[in-house]
């Protein structure tokens, strides 16, 4: 059994055999809506009820693409669960609306937080070899990281005990029990039963300074350090991907970490060429429109980026330590 005590994860799982505590949690939902996105999404605060037993997503990543493999739980292989206890905050996602403001079925939210893991999941990616690729070359460059995050379903360690959705799920337990099999479309696997009631877990970015360097069609051009480096990673990451994905909505915080300088990414949309990468994603028309928008900077011409349009004179001192000239 896991027991998540929200403290600062560097990426690595919780530690197994952990004896989970007597101090029981329950989430309930307050209900905000996310600058620039179109999902309204669940903050959840703690307050002393029931445990919460979660199953977590064993994420891998193709070396080549970074594309994306998920699963739920390996065969034959101990169902990992987890009570949420006291500790760090996490904020965790789940959607409720999708622009039409009509409730979601459990599965679409299940998809589009899945979604969302795997744009979050590519980010870190293209990032990595990003880094490399400007260590390499010898490019200076502001230091980003993806948010660590947790894609989880609720369920039940053994078999025979009745799951019943969360409070802060918004499902009601009742209405649950009338949903057909493909509507609930629960995984079981030796002793355990893993709902389709998902939700995204990032660490709470707290009183910290955020800056938004692009919108989901809107691509400025930074002079400063920082925003100069998102640029040159979005032309990095375009050309990566063999020209089918751009990264938009691209936002950040500041590290909790005192130890580091790295700034956080979260929250990341992304425009791919079959439109299939979740809420945001206007396909080819979001592509175009990054390549008629984005103006490359010097950074992009010192890793040899291959232009996305006629290329333009650079100004050889346009990237320094400043502010956002814009």
């Amino acid at each position: 059994m896991y027991v998540l005590k929200f403290h600062n994860r560097t990426g690595a799982q919780p530690p197994k055999n952990v004896i989970a505590s007597k101090s029981k949690r329950v989430w309930h939902a307050n209900t905000s809506v996310s600058e620039g996105s179109v999902l309204k999404r669940s903050r959840l605060l703690a307050k002393p009820s029931t445990k919460v037993t979660l199953f977590f997503a064993e994420i891998t990543s193709d070396r080549d693409q970074g594309l994306q493999h998920i699963e739920w739980i390996a065969e034959n292989s101990t169902p990992h669960t987890v009570t949420i206890v006291n500790g760090e905050n996490y904020v965790s996602k789940r959607c409720y609306t999708i622009g039409d403001n009509l409730p979601m079925s459990i599965l679409a939210n299940r998809d589009q937080l899945v979604k969302e893991a795997i744009t979050l999941g590519r980010a870190e990616f293209f990032l990595d070899n990003f880094n490399k690729e400007c260590e390499n070359d010898g490019v200076e460059i502001s230091e980003f990281k993806v948010t660590d995050f947790i894609l989880a379903r609720e369920g039940t360690a053994c078999v025979n005990d009745r799951f019943e959705p969360s409070p802060a799920s918004g499902v009601d337990s009742s209405h649950y029990l009338t949903l057909s099999d493909a509507e609930k479309d629960e995984i079981t696997s030796g002793t355990a039963v893993i709902s389709s009631i998902t939700w995204l877990l990032e660490r709470e970015r707290g009183d910290v300074e955020l800056r938004k360097y692009s919108g989901t069609l809107d691509h400025p051009r930074y002079s400063d350090k920082q925003g100069a480096t998102i640029n040159a990673f979005q032309h990095f990451t375009y050309l990566y991907s063999n020209e089918t994905l751009v990264l938009a909505d691209i936002q950040a915080s500041e590290s909790h970490d005192p130890k580091s300088q790295a700034a956080i990414l979260f929250d990341l949309m992304s425009h791919t060429a079959t439109g299939g990468s979740g809420a945001g994603d206007h396909g080819e028309k979001g592509i175009q429109t990054f390549l008629d928008q984005h103006e490359c900077v010097q950074k992009c011409a010192l890793l040899s980026l291959k232009p996305l349009r006629e290329p333009e004179a650079l100004d050889a001192d346009e990237e320094d330590n400043g502010s956002n000239s814009e």
